[in-house]
């Protein structure tokens, strides 16, 4: 099976930055809400052989200071969790958990990750005004199509960055949630991609409901955040990825 390409010219863009908008004023204004999702991260190896990672998990949010993240992939089992006060990291696969003090809104914390090189994946969807991070750099936005992703009507809309291209199908319809994101490192050998795909997307009194300041086991070890690894979702540089031949 081969890739197919296509003309530019298909794709109309007239309304393509207003759909995301609406995107994110829906969000914005879900003060909780909690959800599904599968993620994946693309690396490549000095062999040039492309490799695709891939993690699920839930997500609970509750505006403006508070978030419970899961992840279980291959290499890692995370519980994070952020009160407003602290954010804490326990890697039940490692038996060890970090935390650290970081008193704030979610965009504090996010801007904070980011800086630290443990960026939260699809954090910006997140954000108070995710519209103005998303845009910022976009030399170019498009409204593809319609579509359909695992049954959901969707609106399939691209952009451009001098670094990546991202696209995005958001929900059609009263309520434009984002169902897949794709992040395309286009200037990186074989141009790895970052996808998440949001299900079962839940506000106010039908979200799942969380503790956000997470219990640790008594026998869990402290350590620093870093040898932790990054809340990313590729394996450490000094992980097998697969057995020798």
């Amino acid at each position: 099976m081969t890739a197919g390409l296509i003309s530019p010219t298909c794709a109309w863009a007239d309304d393509s930055k207003e759909l995301l908008k609406a995107m994110s004023d829906y969000l914005a204004a879900q003060k909780t809400f909690s959800f599904d999702y599968v993620s994946s991260v693309e690396a490549v190896t000095p062999v040039f052989e492309k490799l695709q990672f891939v993690s699920s998990g839930t997500a609970t949010v509750s505006r403006p200071d508070k978030i419970r993240l899961t992840r279980i992939g291959g290499f890692a089992d995370l519980d994070v969790g952020f009160d407003g006060t602290k954010l804490t990291v326990h890697g039940k696969n490692l038996d060890a958990y970090a935390q650290i003090d970081a008193k704030g809104t979610l965009d504090e914390l996010f801007d904070r990750l980011q800086n630290a090189g443990a960026e939260i994946p699809g954090s910006d969807l997140l954000l108070s005004n995710s519209f103005d991070a998303l845009m910022d750099g976009v030399t170019e936005a498009k409204h593809i199509s319609s579509a359909v992703v695992d049954g959901v009507e969707c609106e399939y809309l691209t952009f451009r960055k001098n670094d990546v291209d991202w696209q995005i199908w958001i929900e059609a319809g009263s309520k434009p949630i984002p169902i897949r994101y794709i992040v395309t490192s286009k200037h990186v050998v074989q141009a790895p991609q970052y996808m998440l795909e949001v299900r079962n997307f839940r506000t106010g009194e039908d979200a799942k409901l969380a503790n956000f300041a997470i219990k640790i086991p008594g026998d869990a070890k402290k350590v620093d955040l870093s040898e932790l690894g990054q809340i990313d979702e590729l394996p450490a540089p000094t992980e097998p990825m697969g057995d020798a031949q």
